[in-house]
């Protein structure tokens, strides 16, 4: 093995890398792939590679006793996030009159950072983090180098923990402190950080070889397992058979999305795996270019002059075949003002655009500026003074989006939005009935009963638009068919049960009115937004109250303010309720980080009643693909709280029109807490004000401006 690591060791720091040709032409590039754990890496053993920025990635691989299910995110070049479910399958969740004979599920999140990136003499150096305030069952920390010399992937490193317990060699930080000589290999209920056990105990080397054959699209992988399976702590309660320290593998890369792997494990063991991945940082599918407007002759131009029920007519039907919604007009001598609303598009500037050279098209040349104030629902939210001379020549290619850009001018009037102004509106009979159904899901997942518990509903979403800025929301769902009468395992919460009794929600209310209720939003001043709501706001709680929010259109922040006294909702969902209530409230903080990154922090006061803070980060690409994390810390004990100690979870948002050669503005989003507790649960809230004018700040439409011309 010394030999192994020492030759291994010389390859790193003497050989270059070598640039390669034909593989280019190879249908799929090989690329580094996922570990048993779901981060890269080869199969125990981690490397200093990650995942190209903006890559979603879920994982299956599957062995005894260990299945890990994960799925892993990168949201900057340097930094590689995984969240894991492992299920052990000779351990039992608990006692059989608990959990019956399902096995134990082990929750982990990893972290690798990348610290020095590969260079033509030099391997790239990653440090990481695995089962980050876990339970500690496999706790490690590694400092890991990889260097690509032709097909091959050398890796060589140190790790600690579970990476660490072959005890091959002395810990190199002891010189700092003997307390790194000492790792207390102690099991918990997970949700708190071991600093004191970081990189403390014996520590083992690493060394792995990865080779790829781009004409089969295969990456063949050998490494040596320091993980001693054999002794104790194993992850598992039981010893496994060891009979080789060599594991061995090949990833065969299906296609850009899809990978299947084998490997041979510990001399005795067959691992299969497969892997669903995305890469959201381009849109590689060509959307549809603007359609022709056809330019009015000079004879229609001044008929329109003349008669501007003309102008308005034909701007109201030639913007409908872009899918945009004349609100409101005024057609002047110099200008042109045009209010907007599409859910068609993701962007409000490419909107904006396609507005403006329809516009173009059918007004007289004394026209100079035309003005187009983009509403969201019936919220003014930006307005695009854009000189008309100049969109000419951009549009042509004889100037540029960014000087465009710079002779225009954006603004916000939300509080005198053009609706209420124009002289010209179109008629709109209220009260307005639009409705949608389609199948969707609940679930349960990770819990004693079973990993995945669910059901399928037909949900029926309604909207009654009683006037501008009102409307009553219903949502209903039927259920078609589940798995909830599984569920036995009432909530032992010793603060109110706002969210712990899930399950009684689940299993009593599978028909049911999700959400009902009367809202009323609108804009008073200019940048204050003002939102107020009465119903049945979400499955466990009715609710009086609303929210305020303060959003300066050049500024980078946004305060809130939301309030609401609450009630807790019956388990079938219907109509009546039960004697829980609450008045909760925050006060919400928004600020736009380097990076397009967006932090939140809220304060106040949860639905049981307990007191705290949280933050939420999120990176947002150009794309509009989103990646988020939060953590909740209230007054409440550890005790109280229950396992996992704090609140906390991530989430995503993968926007539609990234499968599609069509555009639309929808999302696929998935949120998951690993846990169901009623500390630091919020009251749920569809069309919250950030949400709806956060992302409509001067910083937003500059960052979209190049969409104005698409």
């Amino acid at each position: 093995m010394k030999k192994l690591l020492i030759a291994l060791q010389l390859i790193l720091l003497c050989n270059q890398s070598l640039l390669s040709g034909i593989q280019d032409y190879y249908p799929y590039k090989v690329i580094p792939s996922a570990s048993n754990y779901g981060n890269t890496g080869i199969l125990e053993v981690p490397t200093a590679r990650l995942s190209k920025e903006a890559t979603l990635r879920w994982n299956f691989s599957s062995s005894f006793p260990f299945e890990h299910t994960s799925v892993t995110a990168t949201p900057f070049s340097w930094l590689e996030a995984t969240y894991r479910y492992t299920e052990i399958k000779n351990v039992l969740y608990g006692p059989a009159a608990y959990s019956g004979n399902q096995s134990l599920k082990d929750k982990g999140f990893d972290v690798k950072f990348k610290l020095v990136n590969e260079s033509y003499y030099f391997p790239a150096i990653a440090i990481g983090f695995r089962d980050l305030a876990g339970t500690g069952r496999f706790s490690s920390e590694y400092l890991i180098s990889t260097k690509k010399i032709n097909n091959f992937d050398l890796s060589f490193g140190v790790g600690w923990g579970l990476l660490g317990k072959e005890s091959g060699i002395s810990n190199p930080l002891s010189f700092l402190s003997e307390n790194f000589n000492t790792r207390v290999d102690k099991q918990g209920s997970g949700g708190t950080f071991s600093y004191s056990r970081w990189f403390s105990g014996d520590a083992s080397l690493l060394a792995g070889l990865e080779y790829d054959l781009h004409k089969y699209g295969l990456r063949l992988k050998i490494e040596y397992d320091p993980t001693e399976p054999d002794v104790f702590p194993n992850g598992s309660n039981q010893r496994l058979p060891v009979d080789s320290r060599f594991n061995i593998g090949v990833t065969y890369l299906f296609s850009d999305n899809i990978d299947f792997s084998t490997s041979f494990e510990r001399g005795n063991q067959f691992r299969l795996a497969f892997t669903i991945k995305g890469n959201f940082l381009e849109d590689t599918i060509p959307k549809a270019k603007p359609k022709t407007v056809q330019r009015l002759s000079k004879s229609q131009i001044e008929k329109s002059v003349e008669d501007k029920g003309i102008f308005y007519r034909s701007l109201n039907l030639s913007l409908r075949d872009e899918g945009i919604y004349l609100q409101a007009a005024s057609y002047r001598e110099k200008k042109v003002d045009a209010a907007i609303a599409s859910s068609r598009y993701f962007s409000f500037t490419r909107a904006a655009g396609r507005t403006v050279r329809i516009i173009d098209a059918l007004s007289s040349d004394d026209v100079e500026e035309i003005n187009v104030h983009s509403m969201n629902g019936d919220i003014e939210i930006a307005t695009f003074k854009i000189n008309r001379k100049e969109f000419q020549q951009a549009d042509i290619q004889e100037g540029s989006a960014l000087e465009l850009r710079l002779k225009s001018e954006m603004v916000s009037s939300s509080g005198d939005p053009l609706y209420k102004r124009a002289d010209f509106m179109p008629t709109v009979k209220f009260p307005e009935f639009n409705w949608k159904m389609s199948p969707s899901l609940k679930h349960q997942i990770g819990g004693p009963e079973g990993f995945y518990l669910g059901q399928l509903i037909w949900q029926t979403d309604t909207t009654l638009k009683l006037r501008r800025n009102l409307s009553l929301y219903t949502s209903f769902g039927l259920n078609i068919y589940d798995t909830f009468n599984n569920l036995n395992n009432p909530s032992q919460s010793s603060i109110p049960r706002v969210r712990s009794d899930i399950q009684k929600y689940l299993s009593k209310g599978k028909n049911n009115i999700k959400r009902m209720n009367l809202e009323y939003m609108y804009s008073p001043y200019k940048d204050i937004y003002v939102r107020g709501d009465l119903g049945y706001l979400e499955e466990m709680f009715a609710a009086l109250g609303g929210e305020i929010l303060y959003r300066p259109f050049d500024e980078k922040y946004a305060l809130g303010l939301t309030a609401h006294k609450v009630k807790q909702r019956n388990y079938d969902q219907r109509f009546s309720l039960i004697d829980y209530e609450n008045i909760t409230g925050h006060l919400g903080f928004y600020y736009e980080l380097p990076s397009n990154v967006l932090m939140q922090t809220h304060i106040g006061e949860y639905l049981a009643g307990d007191k705290g803070v949280t933050i939420d980060l999120s990176k947002r690409f150009q794309t509009g693909f989103t990646l988020g994390v939060f953590a909740t810390k209230t007054n409440l004990s550890t005790e109280e709280f229950g396992e996992g100690s704090f609140d906390k979870g991530f989430y995503f948002s993968i926007p539609v029109k990234l499968f599609y050669s069509d555009h639309t503005s929808g999302n696929i989003s998935f949120g998951l807490h690993p846990l169901t507790k009623d500390g630091g649960a919020f009251l749920n809230v569809t069309n919250s004000l950030f949400g709806i004018v956060g992302d409509s700040n001067f910083n937003s439409i500059k960052r979209d401006w190049n969409y104005i011309l698409d």
